[in-house]
């Protein structure tokens, strides 16, 4: 009997916790899901897929992502937030001007869509749920403040207008240009870069001069 007790006791030390292991499987789910994205496409991207190639059973991931929709905004805001990471520790905070602040934030943005193929299906082409899109609206916000912030504290621009917001027009601008790149070449190329450059500076020049002559 007491060689029994031990080896009962040893097999319950050896358990995965139920949180770890529902971690780690929700971990293997998103890793297969974004690989899947990539190489079939949103459209015949499934859970049933997805929980054959990781062998995680299905009832174990629907209660964390009931639909596909529910992985891809998850997806989305892991990749928004691993962005915003890259904005933070690029030079952009040591730009000379906001033009040139500009440049690297966009170019720092298409070297990160162009190193994850994952994040431009998922950020480029659209929001497919409302959470996906408030998320896309923050980081947005984010950047047009930083960018506010920026031009303010050199004062090369008067302050920009929150109605309508000049500074989160100017970031749209940006996206739309490497949206477009993408949707042509499935990547950011240079010349979209320089593009995106030029349309996000080109329209806060004018409303700055039109601000000026007034």
């Amino acid at each position: 009997m007491s060689d029994i007790k031990s080896t009962d006791t040893k097999s319950q030390k050896s358990r995965v916790p139920v949180q770890e292991r529902s971690a780690a499987r929700v971990a293997k789910v998103l890793e297969v899901a974004e690989r899947l994205l990539v190489e079939v496409g949103t459209e015949k991207m499934s859970i049933p897929a997805v929980a054959e190639v990781a062998d995680v059973p299905r009832a174990a991931i629907y209660p964390f992502f009931p639909d596909k929709y529910a992985i891809f905004s998850r997806l989305a805001q892991l990749h928004m937030q691993r962005m915003g990471g890259e904005l933070a520790s690029s030079s952009a905070e040591r730009a000379r001007t906001w033009q040139e602040w500009v440049e690297i934030v966009i170019k720092t943005s298409a070297k990160y869509y162009n190193a994850n193929p994952a994040a431009c299906v998922l950020l480029l082409r659209g929001s497919f749920t409302d959470e996906d899109h408030s998320a896309h609206a923050a980081k947005n916000e984010t950047i047009a403040d930083q960018l506010r912030r920026k031009a303010e504290s050199l004062g090369e621009l008067p302050q920009l207008p929150r109605k309508p917001d000049a500074a989160a027009i100017a970031v749209e601008l940006g996206l739309a240009c490497m949206k477009y790149g993408y949707a042509l070449e499935k990547r950011i190329s240079p010349a979209v870069c320089r593009e995106a450059t030029r349309a996000v500076t080109a329209y806060l020049m004018a409303w700055d001069a039109t601000t000026s002559s007034r």
